[in-house]
């Protein structure tokens, strides 16, 4: 019997009060492409009463969510603040690093302009209020995160259609 491949479903949603029902609707929709979704809040985590190994042991089960994943599914909206959330980031770059397909979506315009937006940009064209340059190369977000994608598409829906594209040609 063949089993289905899966995706991890990267991103801030994990934060959100309906997480689990986000996490769920997700799935679901990835299944109906024939990918079984892997969430973080699927790990079944033993409460631990120190917060810093509770830290490292829902750590180390992500990354083994990732290690199971073919492909992953990277929410990539804007996070308190223009960019994605620093998790999401962590974990593209070590898909990428391990050979795994990684579909971006939830973000539009490009890092500059959601600078400007959040009313980053300083006097200086391109430049933050104190005088750091922001990274302008037409890019969703920093290249070191649009570099590491497979595709960048607009939601959930189309990454699921793409993931199941770019898994066919693996499987």
């Amino acid at each position: 019997m063949h089993s289905l491949p899966s995706a991890y479903l990267a991103g801030p949603d994990v934060f959100f009060p309906n997480a689990k029902a986000i996490g769920e609707a997700k799935k679901s929709l990835l299944l109906a492409h024939g990918i079984l979704g892997h969430f973080p809040l699927d790990n079944e985590v033993t409460e631990i009463s120190d917060r810093h190994a509770l830290a490292h042991e829902i750590f180390l089960q992500n990354v083994a969510l990732l290690d199971r994943s073919d492909i992953v599914l990277a929410n990539i909206v804007s996070f308190r603040g223009p960019s994605l959330d620093p998790g999401t980031a962590w974990e593209i770059g070590y898909a990428y690093a391990r050979g795994i397909p990684v579909i971006c979506y939830g973000s539009s315009g490009t890092y500059l302009d959601r600078c400007r937006e959040a009313g980053i940009e300083g006097q200086k064209p391109k430049h933050d209020w104190d005088g750091l340059l922001i990274e302008d190369f037409d890019e969703i977000d920093n290249l070191m995160i649009s570099r590491c994608a497979t595709r960048i598409v607009e939601g959930f829906e189309e990454a699921s259609v793409a993931a199941r594209k770019v898994l066919s040609s693996r499987f």
